[in-house]
């Protein structure tokens, strides 16, 4: 029947899936357990006093420009945030360029685990108390998430680097 048409003309045998379908099978996708590194190493995170250092100095720099030093604490939370949440979208944006699907999935389910950190230290700045609420809302979506991620892969997860990050900040906070 088909034989003297060409392959291109050929009428479609197979419907194809549904928005549904296709939706349902692209989260499932993106789900951390879906993820599996590459062979590639990632960075290291950066050493707890390298951190806290560079973090004093800022508030430092904060209090001196006439902020109080809750003020300052808050500002450097908003700011470190911030900076581990670019480098989230830059590593995302590079794996995604580079053909890594699944190594940038992990990296979305991180950068969806931090979102909403700035929005109550925007919103209360000089609140020592809610800037640290929020981190440690942060910190428990990717404590649970990189859990999911851990069963699964050999090497650090990416989630474990913002967790740790997180983690020294919400030190650096409760010195206030």
């Amino acid at each position: 029947m088909f034989a003297d048409t060409p392959a291109t003309v050929r009428p479609r045998l197979h419907a194809l899936p549904s928005e549904a379908e296709t939706s349902r099978s692209r989260s499932l996708r993106a789900h951390p357990s879906n993820h599996q590194p590459s062979q590639k190493v990632p960075p290291q995170p950066p050493v707890d006093e390298d951190l806290v250092s560079r973090w004093e100095r800022l508030r430092l720099v904060l209090v001196g420009q006439g902020l109080s030093d809750s003020e300052a604490r808050t500002e450097v939370a908003r700011i470190a945030a911030g900076k581990v949440w670019d480098e989230f979208a830059d590593e995302l944006r590079q794996h995604r360029a580079a053909g890594r699907q699944k190594e940038a999935n992990a990296l979305a389910v991180g950068l969806r685990s931090m979102q909403g950190l700035t929005q109550p230290i925007l919103r209360h700045p000089g609140d020592v108390a809610i800037a640290r609420s929020a981190l440690g809302r942060a910190r428990r979506r990717l404590s649970h998430n990189g859990t999911l991620l851990d069963r699964l892969q050999e090497w650090p997860n990416p989630l474990r680097r913002a967790e740790s990050a997180f983690r020294i900040l919400d030190a650096f906070l409760r010195l206030a």
